[in-house]
């Protein structure tokens, strides 16, 4: 095993005892993770992806790829209008088309009430969009797409490394729906529960590469993609098992399509880069 490969299976070996180490207790006591003191525990838990991430950055990369590592988590530069059109119009698409095709198969509107709630109080949407950035893209993104992306697709490849990485995130994530009060908890191990947001996260994770790739491995992209996904399902949540359905499916043709494109495609900077740290 390469020190590479082995660097990485230590951080997810590492992330999931950090996180489920927070996350059983709760389970175990039945109790709410909105509650405290269990919140904390919560937060602490679900931060493991980048509190990992990062030291792995400091313990195995020289200076040179921390420096870099750090410009691809805030350096704005890298994304150009393009990619922010991806990125922030993306979700509320797949979700308008989702509702239009349930509601043409004869489903129902969403509820959109915390649309209503953020409508009816402006105020309260800096708060909203913060706390829904902190607990996701920014708890998470500085080690799934910021120290782990790279090394798996230099090992499998664009597809089937997004593919494996998304089924792992998915994974790390089972706690949850041993927790009543949380959404996974709610929605359960129904096909329209937990199998539907481990295609979510394969989706996302697609989706993920896709970008990543060609805004030169900007992991400010891959937060910011984790933050519209997980805003728009907030504002806009499903109205039926069937809209959820309908969402996975449409994500994950995208995913694939952008990523077979990609493949097929004239090669983007950020995979000359990965390709480049191969050979080196």
């Amino acid at each position: 095993m390469s020190k590479e490969s082995r660097n990485l299976l230590i951080f997810f070996i590492a992330t999931f005892i950090w996180t489920w180490a927070f996350y059983v207790p709760i389970a175990i006591s039945g109790n709410s993770p909105y509650t405290m003191p269990w919140m904390v525990l919560l937060i602490i838990g679900g931060a493991g992806p980048s509190i990992v991430g990062v030291t792995m950055v400091l313990l195995t990369y020289d200076k040179q790829q921390r420096g870099d590592y750090w410009r691809r988590c805030f350096s704005l530069k890298r994304i150009t209008p393009l990619w922010w059109a991806v990125i922030f119009l993306m979700f509320p698409i797949v979700v308008t088309v989702s509702v239009a095709i349930d509601r043409a198969l004869g489903g129902s509107m969403p509820g959109m009430q915390q649309l209503q709630d953020l409508v009816a109080n402006p105020a309260a949407i800096p708060l909203t969009v913060l706390i829904s950035f902190m607990s996701g893209p920014w708890s998470e993104e500085f080690g799934w797409r910021g120290y782990a992306l790279d090394p798996m697709l230099k090992r499998f490849g664009t597809i089937a490394g997004s593919v494996v990485l998304g089924l792992i995130w998915g994974i790390w994530h089972l706690p949850l729906y041993f927790m009543p009060a949380t959404w996974h908890g709610k929605m359960g191990f129904q096909l329209a529960g937990f199998w539907t947001f481990i295609g979510v996260n394969i989706a996302l994770a697609l989706i993920m590469t896709w970008v990543y790739k060609y805004t030169k491995r900007s992991i400010l992209a891959a937060m910011l993609l984790h933050f519209g996904a997980n805003f728009t399902m907030q504002l806009i949540a499903p109205s039926s098992d069937q809209v959820e359905i309908i969402r996975v499916i449409l994500l994950l043709g995208i995913g694939l399509t952008a990523c077979v494109l990609l493949n097929r495609s004239p090669k983007s900077p950020g995979l000359r880069v990965i390709e480049s740290t191969q050979s080196a």
